[in-house]
């Protein structure tokens, strides 16, 4: 149980000091705490947008993990 209090700490602080340092890219969102699948649209919604407001064209590549790679154990 020590243990498990002890990695929960380091990786904790470990990731507050990659965040607060800008280590990790604003749009890094998986694995993070505090961060969802919400985040994940409302980031991609605003990309989106601002390409729009600029006259650009954008694309969206979308696939499912599972069967993308099927014979991997998930």
């Amino acid at each position: 149980m020590l243990g498990k209090l002890i990695k929960k700490v380091v990786s904790e602080n470990f990731q507050f000091s990659l965040i607060s340092n800008d280590f990790i890219h604003l749009y890094q969102l998986g694995g993070l705490k505090q961060r969802s699948t919400s985040d994940a649209g409302i980031a991609l919604t605003h990309f989106i947008h601002s390409k729009w407001t600029k006259n650009n064209t954008t694309n969206t590549l979308v696939f499912n993990i599972v069967q993308f790679f099927p014979f991997i154990n998930h």
